[in-house]
């Protein structure tokens, strides 16, 4: 227990392990390797060349366009604000 209170009382290193043990938790996805075949399915009806070549290249441009602006508002609002929105 004594570690768990020298972990706390340092500056930096507990908020660093919060931080990337919520990155971790917040980036995963279990929900992705069955996208696919729910696009396919009989609910969207896509084909598979629709999503491979229509959604996905939208779906990860999209992701990086927005990279630039969500980093520069974390830095911007210190981080706590975007970690307790999302």
């Amino acid at each position: 227990m004594d570690c768990w209170g020298k972990m706390k009382s340092s500056g930096w290193i507990f908020p660093t392990f919060l931080l990337c043990i919520y990155g971790f938790f917040s980036m995963m996805r279990p929900s992705e390797p069955f996208l696919t075949p729910y696009l396919t399915g009989p609910d969207k009806n896509l084909t598979i060349d629709e999503v491979t070549q229509h959604v996905f290249p939208v779906w990860t441009y999209s992701y990086l366009a927005l990279l630039f602006p969500v980093f520069l508002i974390t830095d911007y609002v210190r981080y706590k604000p975007v970690i307790i929105l999302q």
